[in-house]
């Protein structure tokens, strides 16, 4: 008569200790997303900026995980057929589905489901914020830059002589908006990962503090607008000029996504608003920096994942150029900050180890 309260009792205690847990494990993301939101507060009500919270942020994330859940076992669903061959395909692929699907992985992942998209949209506001903030004033000066460390010619130019064919941008635009679905579909997967907890926390950490330091507080401070908008958009005059009107002819001949995103993030700059998405930024380059930080925990996953993601990296940083969204020097100090926010959390985790080592030793 008492065996099913006393029951009920344990499994309530032990998802309590779960929750206790996981909350343990995500203690200081969660609190780098709260610091984060708790300042964007702060800065909507110092500036007056309209600070909304949009459900888009969730809709968009939701999407992201399903997309890459959803190649994940199709995959997963032609190895079955073609290796293990069961009598019953459907019922072996639900049962495989319900023991990776358990209460402890999902409770693993939630506070990453949860925590994501509060994050981008908080992100979002802070970079559709910058010129209430601080006016676009860098952009001279980068260019100024950009022409100085490559021997007097614009990178542009130096690509273009490889890259100025039009199936050849866009090819390169294809993998370069293919970034937002490789980012999301990576934090997915990796939110519901429990083979490495250190690899999976460096990668979340890293990216949350690198969108944060580089992407807020380093776009702030060097506030510009990029080549494609840089000194109107579209340009009608300096050293960008002609390959925003190389872009709008090879348009013509093949698909340059790039162009109607570059209109759109001006549309909604000229109208001063704010949402998911949206926001104007050049230096440093979050696309690099990202791309970069996926490189880096590749190398670290496997070596094919290593490889991939280097030259998935590689081709942002060429598209971010070719594409006119960047100069070339947001992409170095993206990926240079990038390599310093990887090795700060390795150090802030492998420094929250060794306490605990110790005390198992004692």
């Amino acid at each position: 008569m008492l065996s099913k309260p006393i029951e009920v009792k344990q499994r309530l205690n032990t998802s309590a200790d779960s929750v206790r847990k996981v909350l343990g494990e995500h203690g200081l993301l969660i609190g780098l997303v709260l610091i984060y939101w708790l300042a964007s507060l702060a800065v909507a009500g110092m500036y007056q900026i309209p600070r909304v919270q949009s459900t888009d942020a969730y809709t968009y994330f939701l999407l992201a995980i399903v997309l890459p859940l959803v190649v994940a076992l199709c995959w997963h669903t032609v190895s079955i057929m073609l290796f293990v061959r069961p009598e019953r395909l459907t019922l072996y692929l639900l049962n495989d589905l319900r023991q990776y699907l358990g209460f402890g992985r999902i409770l693993h992942a939630a506070p990453v489901i949860l925590l994501v998209p509060v994050f981008t949209s908080t992100f979002s506001f802070f970079k559709s914020s910058i010129p209430l903030i601080n006016p676009y004033v860098w952009d001279a000066r980068l260019i100024e830059w950009d022409s100085l460390i490559h021997g007097g010619t614009h990178p542009w130019v130096l690509l273009h002589g490889l890259l100025g064919y039009p199936v050849v941008t866009s090819v390169i635009n294809f993998f370069y908006h293919l970034w937002l679905f490789v980012i999301y579909g990576l934090l997915s997967l990796q939110a519901f990962s429990m083979g490495n907890p250190k690899l999976r926390m460096q990668l979340l950490l890293s990216f949350m503090l690198t969108w944060i330091t580089l992407g807020t507080l380093g776009a702030l401070f060097f506030s510009s607008m990029g080549p494609c908008y840089y000194p109107s958009f579209p340009p009608e005059n300096g050293p960008y000029a002609p390959l925003m009107r190389y872009l709008k002819e090879a348009s013509e001949f093949a698909p340059v996504w790039a162009l109607d995103v570059q209109q759109m993030l001006w549309d909604d700059y000229q109208k001063n608003m704010h949402g998911i998405g949206r926001g104007i930024s050049a230096m440093p380059s979050i696309h690099v920096a990202t791309a970069v930080l996926l490189a880096l925990f590749g190398w670290r996953y496997s070596r094919f994942a290593g490889i991939a993601l280097t030259l998935f990296a590689v081709l942002i940083m060429i598209g971010s150029v070719h594409l006119g969204w960047h100069y070339a020097v947001d992409g170095y100090a993206g990926a240079l900050g990038a390599v310093l926010v990887w090795w700060l959390v390795g150090r802030l985790l492998d420094h929250g180890e060794r306490p605990v080592a110790s005390l198992k030793n004692e």
